[in-house]
């Protein structure tokens, strides 16, 4: 994600270029929608939802932004907001996690298998945090967010950033400790 590529692309945007829009959208869209999936305990169909109304957001004040950091930490801070918002309106419910994000890809079949059970297990321990702390696991590791990063995202101090990733991981250790996924 080439920062100065984004800032240019924004400009256009700014200036009214549909074609630059569409083209931020596409290359960001994924980013979102995976968080957002894993933010609504898999219900695709709310993330799928909350993705658009991110985007919807960001035309609405693509005028006012100005380019401080990286564009994909603007857009995740819409998400997370619109997620927080979604979930004080009406409290998320437990999906079964059927329906998993695509994993690489294995030529060993039982090793695809295994992989995949690893993901469910791991994300039903992800859905069992509380907000706060799954938002920090997701933005760290499955969005490879620095802790200043995941700060400003979630608008909080950077001591309260570090302390909700730790104690997230803590709890997925313990829970996937229990599951044998752990040593």
């Amino acid at each position: 994600m080439n920062p100065i590529e984004d800032h240019m692309l924004i400009r256009r945007i700014q200036a009214g270029d549909p074609q630059a829009f569409e083209r931020l959208v596409e290359k960001y869209y994924d980013n979102i929608f995976q968080f957002c999936v894993r933010r609504c305990n898999g219900d695709r169909v709310l993330a799928s939802d909350l993705t658009q109304e991110t985007f919807l957001k960001l035309v609405e004040h693509i005028q006012q932004y100005r380019p401080t950091g990286k564009f994909i930490n603007f857009l995740l801070t819409i998400a997370v907001n619109l997620c927080n918002s979604q979930y004080r309106r009406r409290p998320p419910e437990l999906l079964e996690w059927n329906d998993s994000l695509p994993l690489q890809s294995s030529e060993d079949p039982q090793e695809s298998i295994l992989q995949q059970e690893r993901a469910h297990v791991v994300q039903q321990a992800l859905d069992r945090l509380p907000d706060i702390q799954r938002e920090a696991v997701i933005l760290r590791f499955y969005h490879g967010r620095k802790l200043r990063e995941i700060a400003a995202i979630t608008g909080v101090g950077l001591p309260t950033a570090k302390s909700r990733l730790k104690q997230g991981l803590d709890k997925l250790r313990r829970d996937l400790g229990r599951e044998g996924i752990l040593p």
